[in-house]
């Protein structure tokens, strides 16, 4: 194999191996954070539906827990504030993980509807060992990925310097896939307020009993809404005055009361299939190859594709190179 040709052969690898690195990187990015199957608009919450409750005695229904667009949500701020509405509720936290960039926003969409439903901005404080909602907070508590208990107790305590209240979202999901989770007594000491006792469909039975007015936590319940779904748990308040305000205060002095229901209201939100991910549905899959667990990129699985692209261009370079060889051989015969 004469220098020109194995020049030549370097550079089409070189092009070959910068283009496959920007499609696993792209591929698998895109696979974390594939866009929605379904698409809904503003109109698809068009039904109405509510639990029954003795309304002389409350007059809030409040959902501690649901996402948009600015975490891994699927719906816009306003679609959420809309499906909620749809489903009974009259107060909302807004728990977008890790940010507030969606604040902006919330204050303007949640005006429009001030007079059907209380917004509160939140923020799901997402980490390695646990998950906390921070509610009625306006400023940023950073997150660490692995939090030491000091960490966790100094963003619990900042979160009660901005007037706000922190609760510790679904531990039975959160148990098994986090060893290091803090014990409930250990939340209890460090002045986290409410355990989560329904997260989407699953009740926290092994928590309720450390949730009383004896010192214990407060009662509260998520629907965690990521997409619509059915609801299973509704959180009940009396308040005077229908405001962040008014409802932060009876949250604050945990006046709460839960609602569960295992089969769940019915959700009835209609929605279109999203032409955008049938386009990118291949990339989808190809990118899944290369994710981690634990980890963004697996690499194992990178270096074991390379090691596919490097064996197969060696083979069709020897094979063209052999060809191109025989084809000059029978010209000169």
């Amino acid at each position: 194999m004469n220098k020109l040709y194995l020049k030549s052969s370097l550079i089409r690898f070189s092009i070959i191996f910068f283009i496959s690195i920007i499609l696993i990187i792209s591929s698998t990015l895109i696979a974390y954070n594939p866009p929605s199957t379904t698409r809904y608009t503003n109109d698809s919450f068009n039904f109405f539906k509510q639990p029954a409750y003795n309304e002389s005695q409350f007059n809030i229904i409040f959902d501690l827990h649901s996402h948009t667009k600015y975490s891994d949500g699927i719906l816009s701020i306003e679609q959420n504030i809309l499906w909620h509405i749809a489903h009974g509720f009259n107060a909302m936290a807004l728990t977008d993980h890790n940010t507030l960039w969606n604040a902006n926003n919330l204050v303007k969409i949640a005006e429009k509807y001030r007079d059907q439903i209380v917004v509160i901005q939140g923020m799901e404080w997402t980490s390695d060992r646990i998950h906390m909602n921070l509610i009625g907070i306006s400023e940023f508590v950073p997150a660490q990925s692995n939090p030491t208990d000091e960490e966790i107790q100094a963003t619990i305590n900042a979160t009660h310097e901005q007037g706000g209240l922190v609760v510790v979202d679904h531990i039975p999901w959160s148990l098994p896939i986090m060893p290091e989770h803090p014990t409930r007594a250990q939340l209890l000491a460090w002045g986290v307020d409410y355990i989560e006792l329904v997260n989407e469909w699953v009740y926290d039975y092994d928590s309720d009993s450390w949730c009383n007015n004896t010192g214990g936590f407060g009662k509260i319940t998520g629907t965690d809404m990521h997409r619509p779904s059915n609801v299973h748990g509704w959180t009940f308040m009396k308040s005077q005055n229908f405001t962040v305000e008014g409802v932060m205060e009876q949250l604050l002095i945990r006046n709460t009361s839960i609602l569960y229901d295992s089969d769940g209201q019915e959700d009835q939100s209609t929605y279109t299939n999203n032409a955008r991910y049938k386009i990118v549905k291949p990339i989808i899959f190809f990118g899944e190859i290369f994710q981690g667990s634990g980890q963004l990129v697996d690499w194992q699985s990178v270096g074991i594709s390379f090691s596919y692209l490097i064996i197969g261009f060696v083979i069709i370079e020897a094979t063209v190179y052999s060809i191109k060889k025989y084809r000059e051989k029978k010209k000169e015969e």
